[in-house]
């Protein structure tokens, strides 16, 4: 085994963060108020608007315009309930002015939309969250603005000054996101373009990071590009160099961290795909195993523990929707807070909400105890304690070893640069137990060092020379951890630090 690859302070403190996403306009209400009562409001007269009551359905109502009336203060008035889950960080998705309930379409990049409470709401948020020490990721969208936007009304008008920032046909027909009229496309190739949304002290992302946000989230990376990547972390680095820039790309990231010098972690993805497959049985443990090593390989250590581990999110079926049992969730958010990259927690995953394809996706979140799945929530505050108990589960290297074993498990180590800090991950998803004797390429772990389970699923196991013996039940999984067993004695020595 390779000796671990050392990590900058700057990865050490990303990859240490429990991130938890919310979709605003279904998080929560501030001030107490009722949905009725919020959507009586001014800015929700909008042509077309659907109002709806907390509780009733997203289905079958016109796609972006069903509005339930969260807001930032509603937020705010959460973070209680998210340091108690042991959250530290919050992503929000688009929080700028526009017309819909998502706000992938906005129409002033440099206003908070309204229905959010505005500018004054994301100052009281930001106050709120540092106070605890908490993060703020903001979502971009650099690709594409709503057929709303002033911008494109000037350039379709006929503005010359504008026509360039979009790309249009002699027919007057223009780019636009996957064929939606209704979002025409930046011209990124436009130095002007670049330099309003992120190349400037007051372009949109530096702006909002002198306002004290921390982090930006980018919409559809593939279309911004690993070019402008590039120069935007350039750019915002030399004025924010600890603000965290991360892509958003549904699949294998590989490319963008061997371009290097752009987005500093991914959406991962890769992981939802391997995780939700295997757990699925349409992969093996072969292929699960397989693709957590090519992630590693691919994305460099930094760039994977800098990416977001996800099961879902605004564009996916909620988890246990897609897993169909509970049994299932316990083992991929097993999974999730146990590889290396930092957690992506859906609002409302922890108490087992459920929900299909967008918009279903989006109900609002349940505040009703009643309807909560404690056993599930117990489980992700455990997962997140140990974690974070653990560097090497923060930011620790990790060494593949299922593909070596017979039967159906998912196995790797995680470990630093320090002796013996390090945890083995196993995760038996056969019928039978995995009772097997591993061999582990591990130099930190001595011969008679005990490990102890921090799940609690299986029993005390002992290095014996290199190797330790599994016992793991069906369906399964383990955490081992290193205990030291004496009084006047530690196997861990400063001397053996590298």
């Amino acid at each position: 085994m390779k000796q671990p690859t050392p990590v900058d302070d700057f990865t050490r403190k990303t990859a240490s963060q429990v991130v938890y996403q919310i979709f605003p306009e279904r998080f929560a209400i501030g001030g107490g108020l009722s949905s009725e009562a919020k959507l009586a409001q001014p800015a929700y007269d909008l042509p077309g608007a659907v109002k709806r009551g907390w509780d009733e359905s997203t289905l079958n109502q016109p796609w972006g315009q069903q509005f339930y009336g969260g807001d930032l203060d509603g937020i705010a008035d959460k973070l209680d309930y998210l340091t108690d889950l042991g959250v530290t960080g919050v992503y929000l998705t688009p929080v700028f002015s526009a017309p819909s309930n998502h706000k992938y379409d906005a129409t002033d990049f440099f206003s908070i939309d309204p229905m959010f409470g505005g500018e004054a709401a994301l100052k009281r948020l930001l106050a709120a969250l540092h106070s605890r020490g908490m993060t703020l990721t903001l979502d971009a969208v650099l690709n594409h603005v709503s057929d709303q936007h002033p911008w494109f009304l000037a350039a379709q008008a006929g503005d010359a000054t504008m026509r360039d920032w979009f790309t249009f046909r002699a027919d007057g027909s223009y780019l636009c996101w996957q064929d939606y009229g209704l979002m025409p496309e930046l011209n990124l190739a436009n130095p002007t373009v670049r330099d309003v949304l992120y190349r400037q002290p007051r372009s949109l992302v530096q702006h909002w990071l002198a306002q004290g946000i921390d982090n930006w989230r980018f919409d559809v990376a593939q279309d911004v590009g690993i070019q402008v990547a590039q120069e935007m972390a350039a750019c915002v680095g030399r004025n924010y160099p600890e603000a965290g820039l991360l892509g958003e790309l549904n699949g294998y990231s590989g490319a963008w961290f061997q371009a290097g010098g752009g987005f500093h972690g991914m959406m991962n993805y890769w992981y939802r795909t391997a995780t939700l497959a295997w757990l699925a049985g349409e992969i093996d443990a072969v292929q699960m195993n397989r693709s957590l090593q090519d992630a590693r390989e691919g994305y460099g250590l930094n760039g994977l523990l800098c990416s977001w581990n996800m099961l879902s999110s605004h564009d996916t079926p909620r988890l246990i929707t897609t897993v169909g049992s509970v049994e299932k969730a316990r083992l991929a958010l097993l999974m999730q807070l146990t590889m290396p990259g930092v957690p992506l927690i859906y609002y409302g995953e922890e108490i087992g909400m459920e929900g299909g394809a967008d918009p279903d996706c989006r109900r609002p979140m349940r505040w009703n105890e009643a309807e909560w799945n404690l056993a599930q929530r117990d489980w992700v505050k455990q997962l997140i304690a140990i974690r974070q108990a653990n560097p090497a589960l923060q930011y620790g290297d990790v060494t593949v070893l299922g593909d070596r074993l017979a039967g159906n498990a998912l196995v790797f180590l995680r470990h630093t640069n320090i002796a013996g800090e390090a945890a083995l991950v196993i995760v038996n998803l056969a019928d039978t137990p995995l009772e097997t004797r591993l061999l582990l390429p591990y130099s930190h772990w001595y011969d008679g060092v005990p490990l102890r389970d921090a799940l609690g699923n299986a029993g005390e196991a002992r290095m014996q020379a290199g190797s330790v013996q599994l016992a793991i039940p069906p369906r399964s999984a383990a955490v081992y951890e290193a205990v030291e067993p004496y009084k006047n004695y530690t196997f861990f020595k400063p001397r053996n630090l590298r």
